[in-house]
Order: structure tokens, then C-alpha cells, then sequence
């Protein structure tokens, strides 16, 4: 579909659409992530082990992955905007399970229907903002929108700090709750998808397009645009299984088993620090208030590894960079499992361990796609991304069960630096597969 010219300004229109949407990504960070900050408090009220609360820890995790897998496809049928106020109610009614739920069971099953909701809308979100951009804006307003999730998890520190003083851990999903559905006539007021209403056969889709580019002061369309493209993408969706055996065919196993692993293993990493860093600096002889201090400081660090990794990343390749990252960040964690003691150098830990873990992340997510040509990019990201959530269900959940079996928050440390390197290892075989690739 023809976008806005790249001299034509950025309208307020745009302004507002691509606001709304980061603050809906800080929204779903702090669905996923504010009970990170709270499990000391869940823990404290029911005096449950580890183990069920790494489960706890999990269960958003888990449904995220389910949501993104099983329903963020629905995008394609419903709409972007539908899905994700559907995405919206899911994730408020899960959270409102969990600030009322009388047992652990219960909790369990509101944060599983919190990430469901998250997990089917996050897909949309990124297409929306694409398309809300245009073609001028588009690589900034992605960017700006992908810090909206760590920085949604920084502002939850100090929210579920406030929350906690003035009442308990329900008052935490309950203001979870509350913001999701304030969130749904917000996004009821913006706009469908162009690109869903070309493809969607309905008898308004050019009116309803054109009052959109109208908003964004694009020029109008005479008519919706040659519908071979779309004969061409159905035909090439009745063979997705044709497209997944071709990650696998001799010229590109290795570079797919490889990516497969990185993700697996980072976020694995990722997750368990996101879900544990709080109350596992309180197990290492801290307040809860410290606990939350170095929990946020990972996600507000985090925020700039991602910035200097995406300049950095202009002059040197980012899987090489990556490589880097995670080698550097086993380093921090071993160090972090050797001292004790000393508040300071646990937070400046803390600190490097944020930068060093969500700069991967995103150079993860830049490096992935230059292996693989344009035709297969879609199928080796999704299945790369989808597979991997195992191990973000995986890395908080075997944490509680190590600190249950009597590992020290020393040894866990130390335990997930050994999964780093071995990450910072498998991006290194990424690294050389995609030089190897550019000379082919």
C-alpha cells in the first residue's frame, strides 16, 4: 500500500496514535512484570516454598506464549484493533482473578489469562505502529516503542512499592486490572489497520482507509490495491508446512538450530532476572525496598544498553556485538554470585546486568532475520520467537526449585552466567554464519 512521502511532517494525529500505543506497551510491562516486585509480598501472606512461587512467576509467561502462539493469528481474521481490545479485556480480567484470588491456584490462573491477553495483542501492536509511523518515522517509532515494555517494568517498581505501602499485593493486580480496561476505549477511538482492511474483502475497507490516511495526512487512494498479492499470500499460507521444512533444508539447519538455541537460552536468562532479581537481593541479606531498588535499576539500565546497542550496531555487525553482550553479562553474574555484603556493588551489578541482557535481546532480534532470505524471514522469526517463550516459562520456574533443593542466590547466579556463555557462544556461530552468508 502506498505510505506517506518521506519530506511530508509527522501529523498530531501520529503523535497521539503512536503515544497510545507505547503507553500500552508500558501497560503490558507492567502486567507481566509487576509481580516480580510483589512475590515477596505473596510470599510473606501465604508462606508458600520457591518452587510454587517460581510456578507463579511462570504462569503470565506461559500464557503469553500460548496467547502469541494459538491467538495473535486471529489478527489476520478479526483485525489488529479487535484482537488487541479482546488481548486487553483477557489481560484486565486476569489480573482482577488475581487480586481476588483466594488461593494459590487462583493466582495462578489470573496471571495465565494476563498473558494470554498480552501475548495475543503484542503482534498487532508492533504492525500498528509500523503503519502509524509511515515510511519516514517508521525505524524510530519502533525503537521508542520496543523501550515501552522495560520501561513499563521500571515504572512498576515504583508502583507496586506505592501500592504495597498503601494496602497488599491484590492492590497491585487490582490496579493491573483497572489500567487494562481503561485502555480499551482508548483504543476503540484509534483506527483499524490498513493494511488488515485491504486484505478483508469488507465493502467500507477503502472508505475506512482513507479516513485514516486522511488523519495522517496522506493522499487518498482511488481504489484498494491489486488483490494478486493477497491470492499470492493465501496460496502461500496453505503451505506453511512447506515453509517451516525449509528452515531445515541443508543450506539453512545450522543457522536455524543456532537462532532456536540464542533465543532459548537468552530469554531463559532474561526471565529468570526479570521474575527473581527482587526477591532474591532480599534473600541475599537486603531489604524489600532494596530488592525492588535493584530490580528496576535492570530495567531502566536495560533501556540504555538497548540505545548505545542500536548505534553501535550502524558500525559493527550486532550479532558480533550480541556475542559481546552475553559474554560480558556471564562475566557480571559470576561476579554478582561471588560478592556479598556490599549493597553498592550489588546495585552497579545489577546495573551491568540490565544493560548487558536487554541490549541482547534487541540485538537478538536484529541479527535473526539477515540470516535467513525475505521469502522465509516471517517463518524462521515466528517460530524462533514462539519456541523460545519455553524458555522463558522455564528460567523463573527451575529457579524455585533450585532455591528450594538449597542453592544460595550465589550459586543461581552463577548457574545462569554458565547459560549466558553458552548463548554468548551460539550468537558467536550466528556471527560467523552471517559473514558467511554476505560473502555467498
Amino acid at each position: 500500500m502506498d505510505e506517506a512521502k518521506t519530506s511530508e511532517p509527522i501529523s498530531r494525529f501520529q503523535i497521539v496514535a503512536l503515544l497510545a500505543l507505547a503507553c500500552l506497551n508500558m501497560q503490558d510491562g507492567f502486567d507481566i512484570l509487576a509481580i516480580s516486585y510483589a512475590a515477596g509480598a505473596i510470599a510473606e501472606s501465604w508462606q508458600i516454598e520457591r518452587s510454587s512461587l517460581g510456578i507463579v512467576l511462570s504462569a503470565g509467561l506461559f500464557g503469553m506464549m500460548i496467547g502469541a502462539m494459538a491467538l495473535s493469528p486471529f489478527a489476520d481474521k478479526i483485525g489488529r484493533r479487535a484482537i488487541t481490545v479482546l488481548g486487553l479485556a483477557l489481560s484486565g480480567t486476569g489480573m482482577l482473578i488475581a487480586a481476588l484470588a483466594p488461593s494459590i491456584e487462583l493466582l495462578v490462573l489470573g496471571r495465565v489469562i494476563t498473558g494470554l491477553g498480552i501475548g495475543a495483542i503484542l503482534a498487532s501492536l508492533n504492525t500498528l505502529v509500523a503503519e502509524f509511523a509511515g515510511e519516514k518515522y517508521r525505524g524510530r517509532a519502533i525503537a521508542i516503542f520496543q523501550l515501552g515494555f522495560p520501561m513499563g517494568a521500571w515504572l512498576s517498581g515504583f508502583l507496586v512499592a506505592w501500592l504495597l505501602d498503601i494496602g497488599s499485593w491484590r492492590h497491585v493486580f487490582a490496579f493491573g486490572a483497572a489500567s487494562s480496561f481503561v485502555f480499551i476505549p482508548v483504543m476503540l477511538l484509534l483506527p483499524e489497520s490498513m493494511d488488515f482492511l485491504a486484505k478483508s474483502g469488507r465493502s467500507d475497507a477503502l472508505t475506512r482507509i482513507n479516513k485514516t490516511r486522511k488523519k495522517l495526512g496522506w493522499s487518498m487512494l482511488d481504489a484498494l490495491p491489486d488483490t494478486a498479492a493477497q491470492a499470492n499470500a493465501g496460496s502461500a499460507s496453505q503451505s506453511a508446512l512447506g515453509a517451516v521444512a525449509s528452515l531445515f533444508t541443508p543450506k539453512y539447519i545450522a543457522r536455524t538450530l543456532l537462532i532456536w538455541t540464542a533465543f532459548f537460552l537468552l530469554l531463559t536468562t532474561l526471565y529468570f532476572l526479570l521474575s527473581w532479581a527482587p526477591r532474591i537481593i532480599e534473600d541475599m541479606g537486603f531489604t524489600a525496598a532494596q530488592g525492588n531498588q535493584g530490580g528496576r535499576l535492570i530495567n531502566l539500565v536495560g533501556m540504555a544498553g538497548i540505545t548505545v546497542l542500536g548505534i553501535l550496531g550502524v558500525i559493527i555487525r550486532p550479532s558480533l556485538l550480541t556475542s559481546f553482550y552475553l559474554l560480558a553479562l556471564s562475566i557480571a553474574l559470576v561476579v554478582l554470585g561471588s560478592v556479598s555484603g556490599s549493597f553498592t556493588i550489588t546495585l552497579l551489578l545489577m546495573g551491568a546486568i540490565g544493560f548487558f541482557i536487554h541490549g541482547s535481546m534487541i540485538g537478538l532480534y536484529a541479527t535473526a532475520p539477515a540470516l535467513y532470505p525475505a521469502e522465509m524471514r516471517a517463518t524462521g522469526m515466528g517460530w524462533a520467537i514462539g519456541l523460545s517463550r519455553f524458555g522463558a516459562v522455564l528460567g523463573p520456574a527451575s529457579a524455585g526449585f533450585f532455591l528450594d533443593a538449597g542453592w544460595t542466590p550465589q550459586d543461581l547466579f552463577k548457574a545462569y552466567a554458565g547459560i549466558a556463555l553458552a548463548a554468548a557462544a551460539v550468537v558467536w556461530f550466528l556471527w560467523r554464519e552471517e559473514v558467511r552468508r554476505a560473502a555467498d
